[in-house]
């Protein structure tokens, strides 16, 4: 059940600069190690941070709740959703009130890197950035099984649906307006929903910036967590996105 005190003001126009949405499934052993990362480092920054419990088995809505109620500079908030890291972001997108917001992991893969990327570029909030693996500044080891699904899936989004985009599948910065405006659009409650952010913004002619990340410690062993099935099922939703280019095209009109 959805804690409803926890809901800011949809319309503040002195919200935060950015809304931090962080999926949490099974996410118990590490939430608070996250949001103490993020309370801590960016104790000095305009942000707020938006924990969306999807559909665990195990104790993160507890350690959600009690995050809440933890003072500090960085406010946070705790909701959830139904399973899913589509079903999380959306959720998410609605509860923010951040003029940018960005949608990361429960692990921060890149650590704070994308954000201080996305502030290096000028803290964009007309575009959409992505914090990219494939960028030629970033610091991603990857194995040759990482490297084959990467390229795989890269040529796969260009040849079905005409996207140049090297990695959609990284963080994502975008404006707040904007992302509201396409919930409506956005279907899918798993892995695709990245996809569909950038081919959204791609069809509506909004700029598209990718910027430099360096993995994590506990992330750089090269591995990826990105299964064959995963795989196939994105396959399958990027031909259900070409059968809605037109409509998804006049969305932005």
């Amino acid at each position: 059940m959805r804690d409803q005190r926890d809901e800011p003001e949809r319309n503040d126009p002195c919200g935060p600069a950015l809304s931090i949405i962080v999926p949490a499934h099974n996410s118990g052993v590490r939430l608070e190690d996250t949001v103490e990362l993020l309370r801590r480092e960016l104790a000095d920054s305009d942000v707020e941070v938006i924990i969306v419990e999807n559909g665990s088995a195990d104790d993160t809505w507890d350690v959600a709740r009690r995050l809440v109620g933890v003072d500090g500079p960085v406010r946070v908030i705790a909701c959830q959703s139904p399973v899913g890291l589509g079903a999380a972001y959306r959720e998410g997108v609605r509860r923010a009130s951040g003029r940018t917001l960005l949608l990361t992991a429960d692990d921060l893969p890149f650590g704070l890197t994308d954000i201080d990327s996305w502030r290096r570029a000028g803290a964009v909030t007309e575009a959409v950035v992505i914090g990219s693996k494939a960028h030629r500044a970033s610091r991603v080891p990857r194995s040759l099984l990482r490297s084959v699904m990467s390229g795989g899936y890269r040529f796969l989004r260009w040849l079905v649906l005409g996207m140049t985009v090297a990695d959609c599948q990284g963080t994502i910065f975008a404006p707040r307006d904007w992302l509201v405006a396409q919930l409506p659009n956005l279907r899918d409650d798993g892995y695709l929903v990245s996809t569909e952010i950038v081919y959204l913004a791609q069809l509506q002619g909004i700029p598209v910036v990718e910027v430099p990340v360096t993995l994590a410690p506990r992330h750089d062993d090269g591995k990826t967590r990105i299964r064959l099935g995963d795989v196939r099922d994105m396959a399958v939703g990027l031909f259900g996105l070409r059968a809605r280019r037109r409509q998804l095209r006049l969305t932005g009109h």
